[in-house]
């Protein structure tokens, strides 16, 4: 029996943002919902117009953000867009219930780095930080009534914070430095489906300078995306009197991920087989008329972008809504392919790829601009606009690409099983999969890829031999990191197939659930243990398993011996788990065996070397001495050849 060990790699993907975590919520015995982490938007800004900057350098009243756009320092958005100079917080756009709207900023356990603060489900501390830029209040005074007003929410779709958990706003006293940091306002933790507003007077001469700042700070839980708050629609002007304040703002409330359906990604050559059929009849918006006055003749638009060619199209949508009543909720329909009141009148929007494999199309859903601040910025997103790309490669997905809560089986020998129709056949090489960092790291247990045929409707019979084992892996370069996981040998598909897994162990591996799409209740089976029947899920969402496939390679059916024997030779390394602590396990799937080892860090320095040991095809490499980062394993293999694995050491 084989036993070796697929690399695990790092399976980044281009979509619109969105993850949360809940407190854990056993829905069955064996079947689990827990919480989960987010995914920002990753897309080229065009320049907005510029900061009014006042002495010093500081920027002058207003300071206005809505988290539609990149105002994060880190972010490297366009600089006249900057608010925030540190980002430990992230943008989101899908943890927020009802919020004002379309995007926030959520501060949670995370780092900034989407890894938890600490891997412990006991620890709480001071969390995130989001800190403004310096402004400027020089010769400002208490009878200019400067107030910060802002609106939050406490969970929402995520783990809401408990009543021990805080969240709360600091001023800085200029010239004071850095230790002049004081409370004025906070919040005690609680489950909230609407957002609150919050009113700051700013009316302290300390204050009341240039190079004025304040900031957001939460208390709470520090194992991962848990006890989440969210901002929305920050404020700071003069002249406002909080008892009489109004918005004069139609804006859209929430995200939109793709235009086709049930898959949000699939592969280009296989979308060709039926355009028309997985693009959407219709889709609609939502919206918001935060004004206390009538709004009326709002329209709206698609417009299309293929990334690759440049070709652009621009699509008005013929619905109006031609009277909106104040403070009203409302929803714009686009009848994308339906008739002749189709937005897109050829049937579907996206045009020639430009290549035979993948594309990246960039859409903006738009309404009229109606903004507080009455500006257009100029192809960048705000709450008058969404923006994400619909990519086009060689996998299956029904999520968004977001992640607001973790899916996990409890019971030793669990099989998870999720169901895609492909439109025409192919090779299945591996699983993109998302793992959530939550409160415990489950880098040690193992799991079984493994794939199944259709039988009337529910999994049957096993595809392939799968017995190398593979581990949850969490990664330190973004929050919404998809790990990839090779099968033994690729498999030959078509028509309905299954994908997922077997876990060695009864613990939850916390894999994502994408809350703001629902293909479980149709398509996710489970089965507890051996010689269980396959259950139909229960749990509301879209677990982020994706089939990655061979799509686009024109001999579609390759033998397993073929693929086999031009198997690249760094694929007979193997190297688990990863990160890790105490020790890696280097195996070796060649029939000659390598002849020394060798780890250096990322500056080439020798860490530690030896050599291979006679006559086994794995051992065991202790790291707990190593210093804790990236480095690379190298092996000289038995003709000389040098296979690497980058590992990471925590």
């Amino acid at each position: 029996m084989k036993q070796i060990q697929s690399s695990v790699r790092r399976w980044r993907r281009v979509w619109l943002p969105a993850m949360c975590m809940l407190g854990a919520t056993a829905v069955s015995a064996q079947e689990q919902e827990r919480d989960l982490q987010f995914v920002p938007l990753e897309s080229a800004w065009d320049a907005g117009p510029s900061l009014r900057r006042g002495g010093g350098g500081s920027m002058s009243l207003p300071f206005f953000d809505d988290f539609a756009s990149p105002t994060f320092a880190v972010e490297e958005g366009p600089e006249a867009l900057v608010r925030w100079t540190d980002a430990s917080a992230r943008r989101t756009f899908t943890y927020g219930l009802n919020a004002p709207t379309v995007g926030q900023a959520t501060l949670d356990g995370l780092r900034a780095d989407g890894f938890p603060y600490a891997f412990n489900p006991e620890s709480n501390g001071w969390a995130d930080t989001l800190t403004s830029v310096p402004i400027n209040l020089a010769g400002r005074t208490p009878e200019d009534n400067i107030h910060l007003i802002f609106f939050y929410q406490g969970g929402g779709r995520g783990n809401a914070p408990d009543e021990n958990d805080s969240l709360v706003v600091e001023f800085l006293a200029p010239d004071g430095g850095e230790l002049a940091w004081s409370q004025v306002w906070s919040a005690i933790g609680q489950e909230m489906d609407t957002f609150a507003m919050a009113d700051v007077h700013v009316d302290q001469s300390i204050h009341l300078q240039d190079g004025f700042r304040f900031r957001f700070r939460n208390h709470g839980a520090l194992g991962g995306n848990v006890d989440l708050w969210h901002l929305d629609y920050v404020i700071l002007d003069d002249n406002i009197n909080p008892d009489n304040f109004g918005f004069f703002e139609v804006a859209f409330t929430e995200p939109r991920h793709a235009l086709t359906e049930p898959y949000s990604m699939m592969p280009w050559t296989h979308f060709l087989a039926d355009p028309a059929g997985f693009m959407r009849d219709s889709l609609e918006t939502r919206h918001r008329n935060m004004s206390g006055f009538q709004a009326d003749n709002v329209t709206c638009g698609l417009k299309v972008r293929n990334a690759d060619t440049g070709e652009e199209q621009d699509f008005l949508n013929p619905f109006s809504n031609t009277f909106v009543a104040p403070f009203e909720e409302f929803s714009t329909p686009y009848y994308i392919q339906t008739g002749a009141n189709g937005v897109v009148p050829s049937g579907f929007a996206f045009g020639a790829a430009g290549n035979d494999t993948a594309v990246t199309f960039e859409v903006s859903l738009y309404e009229d601009a109606i903004g507080i601040l009455e500006q257009e910025r100029v192809g960048v997103p705000d709450n008058d606009s969404i923006v994400f790309t619909q990519v086009f490669r060689n996998e299956y997905a029904y999520d968004d690409g977001t992640a607001e809560k973790a899916y996990g089986l409890t019971t030793d020998g669990g099989k998870l099983a999720m169901r895609y129709d492909l439109a025409v056949p192919d090779t299945l090489y591996g699983l993109a999969i998302h793992f959530t960092p939550y409160y415990d790291q489950q880098s040690d247990l193992n799991f079984l890829l493994r794939a199944w045929g259709d039988d009337a409707g529910q999994p049957g019979e096993e595809l392939g031999d799968n017995y190398a084992f593979h581990q949850p892996a969490y990664f330190t370069d973004g929050a919404d990191v998809f790990a990839y996981y090779e099968y033994d040998d690729p498999i030959p598909v078509e028509g309905t197939v299954y994908v997922g897994m077997v876990q060695e162990m009864e613990f939850a591996l916390n894999i994502g659930l994408d809350k703001n799409t629902n293909y479980n209740f149709s398509r996710l089976y489970y089965q507890l243990g051996l010689g269980a029947e396959w259950t139909l899920s229960t749990i509301e969402g879209s677990v982020m398993i994706r089939p990655v496939l061979q799509a686009g390679v024109d001999e579609v059916f390759v033998g397993v011996e073929d693929v086999a024997a031009k198997a690249p030779v760094a694929d007979l390394l193997a190297a688990w788990p990863n990160p890790a602590q105490e020790q890696i396990i280097l195996a070796w799937a060649g029939d000659a065996l390598p002849k020394r080892w060798t780890v250096v860090d990322l500056s080439g320095r020798v860490l530690d070397a030896g050599f291979w040991p006679s006559g086994a095809d794995r051992m065991i490499l202790p790291v707990a001495d190593l210093p804790r980062g990236l480095a690379l394993i190298v092996v000289e293999g038995p003709e000389g050849q040098r296979m690497t694995r980058r590992i990471a050491l925590h």
